[in-house]
């Protein structure tokens, strides 16, 4: 059984912190896929996934993130990932999307690895 999925959006200069909960996965990741395109279309450039009380992700979730990398691509935006757990972070090392995301295991480490130029 899914675990509820709850989606927490806040502005933390010069970051939209996007504050996730629960298990992404089939079920779940069209919530925040509804989520990515909201903030996304209000103008957020540098959005940071803070998933230290994720359990899970599924590919499907792991798609999401995918979608949001392109449209801050398109800003010439960031996308930072905060993975606290090893299971997540082996989650995204399997797929191989540590290449393509910047891992952290902190919001305070996002913070003081503050890089405008690098893509997301």
């Amino acid at each position: 059984m899914t675990q509820q999925l709850t989606v927490d959006v806040r502005q933390d200069d010069p970051f939209t912190v996007i504050t996730v909960s629960g298990e992404i996965d089939i079920d779940t990741a069209p919530q925040l896929r509804e989520v990515v395109a909201e903030v996304a279309d209000a103008g957020a450039d540098r959005l940071v996934f803070e998933l230290s009380d994720v359990g899970f992700v599924d590919s499907i979730g792991l798609g999401v993130f995918v979608l949001a990398r392109k449209k801050m691509l398109l800003r010439r935006g960031t996308v930072d990932i905060v993975a606290s757990t090893r299971r997540v972070v082996a989650i995204f090392r399997i797929a191989g999307l540590d290449e393509l995301f910047r891992l952290r295991p902190t919001l305070a480490a996002v913070f003081a690895d503050e890089d405008p130029a690098e893509p997301a």
